[in-house]
């Protein structure tokens, strides 16, 4: 649209200013200003200044300005004028077209019904030529059969091309089975014989039958071309009717063709497996059924495929006569058969898909290895007493030890195991069995090893893997019970309590005139610590966690806390022999090595004495670090306190055999001294607390008579009985000679009460 301004803007100078953007007013006042500014308002010498002339100049510019406004003010109203007629002409065009539109809209409407009503019409007339043409293309087809009944009636034959072009069978069998439909109708017995018609179909169709299953076969060589693929799909298609009989024999002939794949290679189960995807896909492109023919096809596969792969790598014999089999032919028999089994379940569950009977899976089992697992918890339990058995004596033979074992003893050891397991409900204690051997000479190798152990634990760990894929839960309890007894039976009594008990009986004796050790036990209880924490995990995440049957869980795992129950007090007990047998050897030292000058002489040594040296010498060397390797936590701490007792206990009794003078009485402090430097090492602060108050005690042997009192209720020594105190300074020199018991009235009146 033209800019209605435009027409003044020619005529007036001032309208270009008011056109910019954006407009400023005092920009505008200051150029109305500026063109006289320098020659009116200066004036023409540029000193004086004259407003008059700015003035005029002023309201000049200002009757401009007035004059503009008038203009557009008459410029705005005659653009109102002109927009107003337009407003009003575009109202009526808005009328004029809704008016319009409503004729075109009912006329749409009306044009609407018509094509509805014509194309009822059209659909009504069509519904009319489709019966019309479904009656006549019927009586053409039954004029056709008609034609054909009579051909075959009255000459044997029918001569028409359908039957006898090879291209045309398939819709000769259509025809075929109309006509067979129509003569199933046909009267048996009086009127007319229609034995020569029926005898012509009967040919027919076994001509035409016999052609398409000879097609089918053909096309079946080259599945992999889907031109043949669609002939099979065409000859199983026409098969299927009521009128041939031989669509079970091409469905037969396809599965025998399909076994025919060579199945055998590095992994026959995969190949199975391609092959009946691969199967799979070709019976939904040939067969309508093939929720029918794959199940029968899969079953089939596993019935002479994998029940013959089963049968030439397990021997029954294995499974049947267990006892004389060896460790290596059961272990590889029970091996391939979990390995087959799981690979034949693997299988049926991803072949499930094709197959939706729920009970596949228990046939398979049934089916191809019922023989085997019937035997297997027979078979398992004499393989792990040979493969145990066998680890055993290889470890032993290995480390040239002689184990001699009575063969009763051992056999009532199982025995008492067995009773264990029976009486547990009953809660009647059990006897622990040793296993006994001939008196000889320590091995130098150790009798325990971590290593058979691991091999005992590996081969029951394979064992309980087995039992959980071989049985079902009602069975698996009992069977994990065998194999835990297992495990406890060699694990426990042939080897570690063996290793133990030999110590036991081969021991030096106490009154040895020899340093005691007790290195080998020492180290014989280290590996006892770290095979029973193998052992303990082993039941807590393996075996009792398997076993569902909590009445047989709570068995095994109190079968388990009593065995290692016995195990541990016959450590106990070799533990504590060790602290008697280090114990006297102390006090054997003290006996022999220490002399009564030592601590009645009138001079202090330099050094502790003879009999302190060897045997702070004795626990540094041979005892401290020898605890301190196999055993560890609370353990140690119990043995090193009960050492530290027992050595405390010793050394007290030792002291109290001698008068000490000042002098003796300082090389005792120095000999104290060096002990608990020595008993430091034993990291217990109760011995240390013992050694600090035989410390304090031997300051009583030093100190004045006069101060006896001062120092006797301080620090530990107030929680010493008095009366030992009394008797500790008694053992002083001059204790007659000072007096001292006048000195101690109050604590000789305690005494003496």
């Amino acid at each position: 649209m033209a800019n209605p301004f435009d027409n003044f803007s020619h005529r007036d100078g001032l309208n270009s200013q008011f056109q910019e953007e954006p407009f400023n007013p005092e920009h505008y006042i200051e150029k109305l200003a500026r063109p006289n500014t320098d020659n009116v308002i200066l004036g023409q010498n540029g000193s004086e200044f004259d407003p008059k002339p700015l003035r005029d100049q002023l309201k000049l510019k200002l009757n401009e300005l007035e004059t503009q406004f008038d203009n557009k003010t008459k410029q705005v109203l005659r653009v109102e004028e002109i927009n107003v007629k337009k407003q009003d002409a575009f109202k009526r065009k808005t009328k004029e077209h809704d008016q319009f539109f409503s004729v075109v809209d009912s006329q749409y409407q009306e044009l609407d019904k018509v094509i509805n009503f014509v194309s009822t019409k059209v659909v009504h007339l069509g519904d009319q030529l489709k019966q019309m043409d479904g009656k006549r293309k019927r009586a053409i087809e039954a004029k056709e059969l008609i034609d054909y009944i009579n051909e075959a009636q009255k000459t044997g034959n029918i001569s028409s091309t359908i039957f006898t072009d090879i291209s045309k069978f398939h819709e000769a069998a259509k025809v075929l089975h109309k006509i067979t439909l129509v003569t199933q109708d046909l009267p048996e017995k009086g009127g007319k014989d229609f034995s020569k018609l029926q005898n012509v179909i009967t040919t027919i169709t076994d001509d035409i039958e016999k052609h398409l299953i000879q097609d089918f076969k053909l096309s079946l060589h080259h599945y992999n071309d889907e031109e043949y693929l669609e002939n099979m799909k065409k000859c199983a298609a026409t098969l299927n009717q009521p009128c041939f009989q031989a669509y079970k024999e091409v469905v037969d002939y396809f599965i025998e063709a399909r076994l025919k794949t060579p199945f055998y290679g590095d992994d026959m189960f995969e190949a199975i497996k391609t092959c009946i995807d691969e199967t799979s896909d070709i019976v939904l492109k040939v067969f309508s059924d093939h929720d029918t023919i794959m199940p029968k096809f899969i079953r089939r596969i596993f019935k002479e495929k994998i029940w013959k792969k089963v049968r030439l790598t397990l021997k029954l014999d294995v499974f049947d006569k267990p006892e004389e089999q060896s460790s290596q032919e059961l272990e590889q028999a029970l091996d391939s058969l979990a390995d087959l089994y799981s690979q034949t379940l693997s299988l049926s569950t991803d072949l499930s898909k094709y197959d939706n009977d729920v009970s596949f899976s228990n046939d398979v089992k049934k089916s191809i290895f019922c023989s085997y697992l019937d035997k297997y918890s027979q078979t398992e339990k004499e393989y792990l007493h040979k493969a145990s058995e066998e680890i055993l004596n290889q470890f032993y033979l290995s480390i040239k030890h002689d184990k001699k074992l009575n063969t009763d003893t051992l056999q009532d050891h199982l025995k008492n195991v067995k009773t264990r397991f029976s009486n547990l409900r009953d809660n009647m204690g059990s006897t622990a069995t040793s296993l006994a051997n001939e008196p000889s000479e320590m091995p130098s190798d150790q009798l325990l090893s971590v290593n058979v152990t691991t091999s005992l634990l590996k081969i029951h760990q394979r064992a309980v893997e087995r039992c959980l894929l071989f049985c079902d839960s009602s069975s698996c309890s009992e069977i994990l019970k065998d194999i835990a007894t297992s495990l406890l039976n060699y694990f426990v009594a042939n080897h570690l309590e063996y290793a133990i008990d030999y110590y036991a009986e081969n021991r030096p004796s106490q009154d040895s005139r020899h340093e005691p050790s007790a290195s080998p036990f020492l180290t014989t209880v280290g590996n006892a610590n770290i095979t029973y924490h193998s052992l303990d995990k082993f039941f807590n995440d393996t075996i009792l966690p398997s076993i569902h049957n909590v009445e047989v869980q709570n068995e095994v795992r109190t079968l388990k806390l009593n065995e290692m129950k016995r195990i541990e007090e016959k450590i106990s007990n070799e533990i504590n022999f060790s602290l008697n047998v280090i114990t006297n050897w102390i006090k054997a030292i003290l006996k022999s090595k220490q002399e009564k000058e030592d601590f009645n002489s009138l001079c202090v040594a330099q050094s502790s004495t003879r009999a302190c040296n060897e045997v702070c010498n004795f626990l540094n060397t041979s005892v401290i670090d020898s605890f301190k390797g196999p055993i560890d936590g609370d353990n140690l701490q119990h043995v090193m306190m009960e050492l530290g007792v027992r050595f405390h206990g010793a050394l007290v009794d030792h002291l109290l055999q001698y008068q000490y003078s000042i002098a003796g009485a300082l090389q005792l402090i120095q000999d104290v001294h060096q002990y608990k430097q020595t008993v430091h090492h034993f990291k217990e602060p109760f011995v240390d607390q013992l050694f600090e108050g035989l410390s304090k005690l031997c300051q009583l042997l030093i100190v004045e008579p006069s101060k006896l009192r001062d120092i006797w209720d301080e620090g530990s020594l107030a929680k010493i009985d008095h009366g030992f105190l009394v008797q500790f300074v008694k053992l002083r020199a001059d204790y007659r000679k000072s007096n001292i018991q006048s000195k101690l009235p109050t604590y000789s009146a305690q005494v003496k009460q």
